[in-house]
């Protein structure tokens, strides 16, 4: 006979999981709205304020590299206080503020400086809930994809929404939808539960980890992989309204990127107990090389949405890969730290130095040239990968 006592024990343990899952799927789900808005407007956003390439590049640098600084600062300063969650909904708040700021912004310096503010408190976010994430699932590594495909969701229903709204409405509503998403998110965050883990201040994080050679070669195709997508995020909306594409069009060109991500997120499971995180890395290179090749080709507007279902494997595949391999390779004490270095490599410095390049070469040969730029760091990083393999 089964004890009652256990039963419902189990049936409590389920019932929090169940509520973990939620809460964290709900960050996600706020946290990539608001990059729905963001990452396929907020250029052109600028663009239509009169910024050249170049200053739209130095934005998004000044960006990254505050993401690298800052995700790092707080990601220590997490481990080493074992105070996570107060640092999340701090930098929650703190950055919906600031935000507030883009309101009155109406030049390359002002956006500028908003940009820098905000970026401050904005760097740790995605690191803080990957450890969160981390945390909840245990030993079952895998199910993350299950919780962070709520944040695809949102994606494109943010940029499927945007679109349509900018055929009514004039760009600044793309400011005013990031604002008001910032003070919901940060609302949200505060129904993260405290963690259960005893807490205990840690005199020192020991960071030889990052000594290992595999994980610096980790890193540096990493680095690579997002400076080759540098073109991508920074001027793909710009690029495809140079080619004549609608809002609308713009729109589904994103949503179908993160249509791709959901499928390899549900799948993620599967995906990974089948194959190994070196592999799925070394394939989701070797297809972002093919897909900035096809990028540089085509002209056609409908051609380059069909092809952005590659997207499912140069962001979801290599994110999700990444993710588990850094926590694999992290103590208990360093994953927030782990997660901060990896996000501040790979989209700290990786997109920076893409940004600033793409920036230039955008001014210099245009976008299509500069997918070539890419399809070649693409092709580096995947040979420093072999190298991580043997």
């Amino acid at each position: 006979m089964k004890n009652p006592f256990k039963v419902f024990s189990h049936q409590q343990d389920q019932k929090t999981q169940t509520h973990l899952k939620i809460v964290l799927s709900a960050q996600y789900f706020m946290f990539f709205g608001i990059m729905g808005i963001a990452l396929p407007y907020f250029n052109l956003y600028c663009y239509h304020k009169k910024l050249s390439g170049l200053e739209i590049g130095i934005i998004g640098s000044s960006r990254s590299l505050l993401i690298i600084l800052f995700s790092l600062i707080w990601g220590v300063l997490a481990d080493r206080y074992q105070n996570r969650r107060f640092l999340y909904i701090l930098c929650q708040f703190l950055g919906a503020c600031f935000c507030t700021l883009y309101l009155f912004a109406d030049s390359f310096v002002s956006i500028l400086c908003v940009t820098i503010i905000v970026s401050i408190f904005y760097a740790p976010l995605i690191s803080f809930m990957e450890a969160f994430t981390m945390d909840l699932v245990g030993d079952n590594k895998h199910a993350y994809g299950n919780i962070r495909l709520w944040g695809s969701i949102q994606f494109i229903l943010m940029v499927l929404i945007v679109g349509e709204l900018l055929n009514h409405f004039p760009y600044f509503i793309i400011i005013q939808m990031i604002v008001f998403g910032y003070f919901i998110q940060a609302f949200v965050a505060i129904t993260v539960p405290p963690s259960q883990k005893k807490k205990k201040k840690i005199k020192k994080t020991s960071l030889i980890v990052f000594k290992k050679k595999n994980l610096i070669l980790y890193l540096a195709s990493s680095f690579l992989m997002l400076v080759s997508h540098g073109t991508y995020y920074a001027f793909s909306s710009i690029h495809l309204e140079l080619l004549g594409a609608k809002s609308n069009e713009i729109a589904i060109y994103w949503a179908l990127g993160s249509i791709a991500e959901i499928f390899v997120m549900f799948n993620s499971n599967r995906i990974f107990k089948r194959f190994q995180v070196e592999s799925v890395l070394l394939f989701s290179v070797i297809i972002a090389a093919i897909r900035w090749l096809l990028m540089f080709y085509t002209t056609k507007v409908w051609y380059i949405i069909i092809i952005q279902l590659l997207h499912a494997f140069t962001y979801g595949t290599f994110h999700i890969a990444g993710i588990l391999y850094i926590d694999r390779c992290m103590s208990e004490n360093t994953k927030t730290t782990g997660q901060a270095v990896n996000n501040a490599v790979s989209y700290g410095l990786g997109l920076m130095t893409g940004s600033f390049i793409n920036g230039y070469l955008f001014e210099a040969v245009g976008t299509h040239h500069a997918f070539i730029f890419s399809a070649i760091v693409a092709v580096l990083a995947g040979g420093i990968l072999l190298g991580m393999n043997k």
